[in-house]
């Protein structure tokens, strides 16, 4: 296979296809070029496919499942503050709020990003052993790792099961900065800085999202918009660990955890304002 693109430079930005000698796009295939890129070779990353055709590629993958170890390598488009926001939190990434992934920054040519491969949070609650308090725990960690974007006034603006995941025993075991038990949050790449924080940051228009906006609206206080995804998401995990708990009963004490650590956390974007 030949590249879409030979030219690589720091205003290349994805997709990057892989094509077949008619010239024909072959998705889920990884293009010479980061087969042969020097950084990933020098790291022994040899990426076998692609989960976002042109954009985010994986060095190992099963059939049977979800990947236990290996990497993600994520070609970051410059048009939008997805590199600038990785910079600020990977400064940071220590941080216990912090909920992004140990990931690095690959600056030979075009700007890309190296992380561990996880597992979505939908299919890792299915594999951890869920009680309330963990499923709780859950909840709690996805509103602090919020919490600590809205800090930095970064909205993520697409939160849902795709972007957030934890990882697994082997994962944990082969990447010795990711922890066990551990909620992280990714892919910024419709996400968003502000000079203004929550509540004082006037409503802008979303961008495509996984969540559908209430009643067609399309304007939207950023951070508030979060909260609102983030709800969604909890719903959503709220079915998956109510089967995994076997705990039916209990999902009016959970939701009322969830309303709780929202509005301790998040107060000031709960109140979502439309524009």
């Amino acid at each position: 296979m030949k590249d879409a693109d030979k030219v690589s430079d720091v205003h290349d930005n994805p997709p990057w296809y892989a094509r077949n000698p008619d010239g024909k796009i072959v998705l889920g295939a990884v293009p010479d070029r980061l087969l042969n890129h020097p950084e990933l070779q020098r790291r022994g990353i040899v990426l076998r496919d692609s989960s976002k055709p042109g954009v985010v590629f994986r060095s190992f993958a099963t059939d049977d499942g979800p990947p236990n170890r290996g990497f993600v390598v994520k070609v970051l488009d410059l048009n939008t503050q997805e590199l600038e926001i990785y910079e600020r939190l990977l400064d940071h990434v220590g941080s216990p709020q912090n909920h992004t992934i140990p990931s690095e920054i690959v600056r030979s040519g075009h700007p890309m990003l190296i992380m561990p491969m996880l597992s979505r949070i939908d299919m890792v609650m299915c594999q951890w052993s869920l009680s309330l308090s963990g499923l709780a725990d859950i909840f709690y960690q996805l509103v602090e790792g919020v919490d600590y974007l809205h800090k930095h006034n970064i909205a993520h603006m697409d939160l849902c099961p795709g972007n957030v995941g934890g990882a697994l025993a082997p994962q944990s075991d082969y990447h010795a900065l990711l922890q066990l038990d551990r909620i992280y949050i990714y892919d910024f790449n419709t996400s968003r800085q502000f000079a203004r924080g929550p509540g004082y940051q006037h409503a802008i228009t979303l961008p495509e999202t996984q969540v559908s906006p209430p009643n067609g609206l399309t304007h939207f206080d950023p951070y508030s918009w979060d909260v609102y995804c983030l709800g969604h998401l909890m719903n959503e995990l709220m079915d998956v660990g109510a089967i995994r708990c076997d705990k039916h009963s209990s999902a009016d004490i959970l939701r009322r955890y969830m309303l709780k650590i929202t509005r301790l956390h998040l107060g000031s974007c709960v109140g979502m304002r439309a524009g």
